[in-house]
């Protein structure tokens, strides 16, 4: 790329060393090009005569056919536009930081063409930031706007941020956000949360006081020392996560104080909890969800009732049956119910479908069903089996061929999954749902398809894998096979969706049964 200063440098003798280039703009319509430079405040307006030698040189030199224009710009120190275009590198290249960046906290100093700029930053912020590279970004950016000497220093404030923020419990208001009903196991940190929480799908904006449950994954813990204030040398923590519900997932950072580290290490991987935060840019500009309570909880998703509308009802009048549940014969139930009495009411008082599928691979956007299996248990016995292949439109990768022993061959005659879903949603549309895993997999299959179809697919959730996660087992690990052994049932042909189903109904009746304790009450 062509230096045009060093150019006029070397062409002038360094008449023009002062001058810095700021930009060119080529005007193809017109004809004409722009070149703006700029030059320091503490030297005398340029001459026209010098304008117009420096002009001549480089349309000379660019054998440019049209005119060049060559526009002077004094670069004013002036602090209140220094701290607009600071505000400015904020917005463009470190929208993570805006939230903790105020025109009180910068202050600018300067002395001919030495400007010091000195940034305040929470203790707990700059420990998480390289600071280095932060001010080596603004000085670049400031260095293309200005001509001077800038210096910049990342001050500490000193105070870190609170163990805990209190705030008032949040009561419903009028709005039209969807909510949902969760059940609330524990409380963990903070005080009590009382209305429902919202759906993060919805919470795609900065928010204050926001209220999102959902399962953790990818949990992380960050130590660091605070360098400066009354806590100097005091080390803290910060735990991060991602927090999935059914529709959609966050990020969120929760500063840990000392007296709740236990609780948040205890916190595994898929267990479910109720939060009330905040929504704001995070240190990598990405919306982050800033905890400040938290209970541990289970999920019962309800979206908001619809009325029955035409379309649903037009999906019916046209649509033609393609799976005819059948009722499973005594030998198969009377392990099950023999013993009815043992279950607790969750069980005895609900009717329940415990579904699996079977996919062409993991991305519910990209990949399809091949293959739905279910059971329904009806106040605490096991009475009616839902099972179904569904041809995909694309064929079946060979891996996945290999691990589900379903072939092309076998799914080429099967119906359509949006009629299977159709038949599955009529014969569990008054049942809970549950399933192994069904939140972070299944359902999001199944969720696919009944949207496609303006299907109200509203049931409550209840997902079995949660549920052995938060019962008092301890299996080496929580995959459904391994579950299944250690409580002594049996899975046969797994990877096969009514087998799957029909073992995860058992567990499911398993880890409900009453306690000995309780067993004569």
């Amino acid at each position: 790329m062509i230096d045009i200063k060093e150019l006029l440098n070397k062409n002038f003798n360094n008449k023009y060393n002062f001058l810095k280039f700021y930009s060119i703009v080529y005007e193809e319509k017109l004809a004409l090009c722009t070149i703006t430079f700029l030059y320091p405040y503490t030297i005398d307006e340029i001459s026209g005569e010098d304008k117009k030698e420096i002009e001549d040189f480089i349309k000379n030199y660019l054998s440019l056919n049209g005119e060049v224009k060559v526009k002077l710009k004094k670069s004013y120190l002036d602090a209140r536009l220094i701290l607009d275009d600071i505000v400015k590198f904020f917005e463009q290249h470190k929208k993570g930081l805006l939230p903790y960046i105020s025109l009180e906290n910068i202050s600018i100093q300067s002395q001919q063409l030495d400007v010091n700029i000195q940034i305040k930053l929470n203790q707990d912020i700059v420990s998480l930031i390289d600071d280095f590279e932060l001010k080596s970004m603004l000085k670049d950016y400031l260095d293309k706007l200005y001509i001077a000497n800038f210096s910049i220093d990342i001050i500490e404030n000193e105070e870190s941020l609170p163990d805990e923020i209190e705030c008032d419990d949040i009561l419903p208001t009028l709005t039209k956000a969807r909510r949902y009903n969760v059940v609330i196991e524990k409380k963990l940190v903070g005080g009590d949360i009382i209305p429902k929480p919202e759906y993060i799908k919805d919470n795609q904006k900065q928010k204050a006081s926001v209220i999102l449950a959902g399962f953790i994954s990818n949990k992380a813990q960050k130590k660091y020392v605070l360098k400066k204030g009354k806590h100097a040398g005091e080390e803290k923590s910060l735990f991060s996560f991602v927090l999935k519900d059914i529709e959609g997932s966050i990020d969120c950072v929760y500063f840990c104080p000392k007296t709740h580290e236990k609780t948040l290490d205890s916190l595994e991987e898929q267990f479910f909890i109720l939060c009330v935060g905040d929504l704001k840019p995070g240190i990598n500009g990405k919306l982050t969800y800033y905890i400040r309570k938290i209970s541990l909880a289970s999920p019962c998703y309800e979206e908001a009732k619809k009325e029955e509308d035409l379309t649903v009802e037009a999906i019916f009048q046209n649509h033609k049956q393609v799976v005819f549940p059948d009722l499973l014969p005594r030998s198969t139930q009377s392990f099950l119910f023999d013993q009815k009495a043992a279950y607790n009411d969750f069980i005895l008082k609900n009717n329940i479908v415990v579904f699996d599928l079977e996919t062409t691979g993991l991305d519910p956007d990209l990949c399809e069903i091949t293959e739905i299996g279910a059971v329904k248990i009806d106040h605490g016995e096991v009475t009616e089996r839902f099972s179904s292949f569904a041809k995909p439109k694309n064929p079946i990768p060979l891996e996945v061929q290999q691990l589900t022993h379903i072939t092309n061959e076998m799914v080429a005659k099967a119906p359509k999954i949006e009629d299977v879903i159709i038949d599955f949603y009529e014969w569990s549309k008054d049942c809970i749902i549950s399933g192994y895993n069904i939140v972070g997999f299944d359902l999001k299959f199944v969720k696919k398809i009944t949207n496609k179809l303006h299907l109200p697919f509203a049931n409550t959730v209840i997902d079995t894998y949660i549920v052995a996660k938060q019962a008092n087992i301890n299996p080496s690990n929580y995959k459904l096979g391994t579950v299944v052994k250690f409580l002594g049932l049996k899975l046969e042909g797994a990877h096969r969706a009514f087998n799957d189903a029909y073992a995860t109904a058992q567990v499911l009746m398993e880890l409900n049964k009453k306690k000995p304790k309780d067993a004569d009450k």
